[in-house]
């Protein structure tokens, strides 16, 4: 757990985050907790991205890669660990969130009873924080770059950050689409997360030029193979009439 701890720790990342968290309470105008609900689903999951896209790859960027791959023989357990504490890490920042914004609260002396409780809040951002999270961490292991992941979740999350009133299945901000009725949809991302932890699960176990080849074994199988295989008819049949 100390060595994951090791690989984890950034405290440019991690400072980083707390800023972005103290910049977003600061910078928005947030009158009652419903607003904040919703600013923080809208726009923490920048956070997921941050923590959770290089889960896969810390032995890659820490350049153990292969001696990482031959020596641990649970490969998955370790994935476990260190998304795990990722997770611990974001519900740290949402309640961080939640602190500062009741202490802002008090100095300006807008506290309300509302109808959405503390509980609803983590559940809400974590989901939509997990949901993005996932997403990058996906396509970074199966691109096997963690910039090809950061790239394509932050154009997801800026496309229903726009589009965050449509009502879909994959719209990772289910509330701010219909506060009456976000709690199937929410269990469908929290769903959803689990499959693609599952799939990194799947990945972590797999060496780490698993995709190279199978991809090298598509492009022979797929284009070479038949152009060679036309190439010796096409031999035999000018062999056959030189022959006659």
């Amino acid at each position: 757990m100390k060595y994951h701890l090791k690989l984890l720790f950034s405290p440019i990342k991690w400072v980083g985050c707390l800023i972005f968290i103290i910049f977003i309470l600061i910078a928005m105008y947030i009158p009652t907790y419903f607003d904040f609900v919703n600013i923080s689903s809208l726009y923490f999951p920048f956070i997921g991205i941050v923590l959770f896209s290089d889960t896969n790859l810390l032995d890659k960027e820490s350049g153990v890669e292969e001696i990482a791959f031959l020596s641990n023989k649970k490969p998955v357990k370790t994935f476990i660990q260190r998304y795990l504490i990722e997770v611990v890490l974001l519900i740290f920042y949402i309640v961080f969130a939640n602190i500062i914004f009741r202490i802002l609260q008090q100095f300006q002396g807008e506290v309300l009873v509302e109808p959405i409780s503390f509980f609803e809040y983590i559940l809400i951002t974590m989901g939509s924080c997990l949901f993005i999270g996932a997403i990058s961490m996906t396509i970074s292991t199966i691109m096997n770059n963690v910039y090809i992941g950061y790239s394509f979740s932050i154009i997801f999350w800026l496309y229903w950050n726009i589009h965050c009133l449509t009502e879909m299945m994959i719209n990772p901000f289910p509330f701010i689409a219909n506060p009456n009725f976000y709690e199937k949809p929410l269990v469908i991302i929290y769903s959803m997360v689990l499959i693609l932890v599952l799939i990194n699960c799947f990945f972590s176990r797999k060496s780490p030029f698993y995709l190279a080849d199978k991809i090298r074994s598509f492009f022979i199988v797929a284009f070479l193979i038949p152009i060679f295989r036309k190439n010796k008819t096409s031999n035999r049949a000018g062999n056959k009439r030189k022959e006659s």
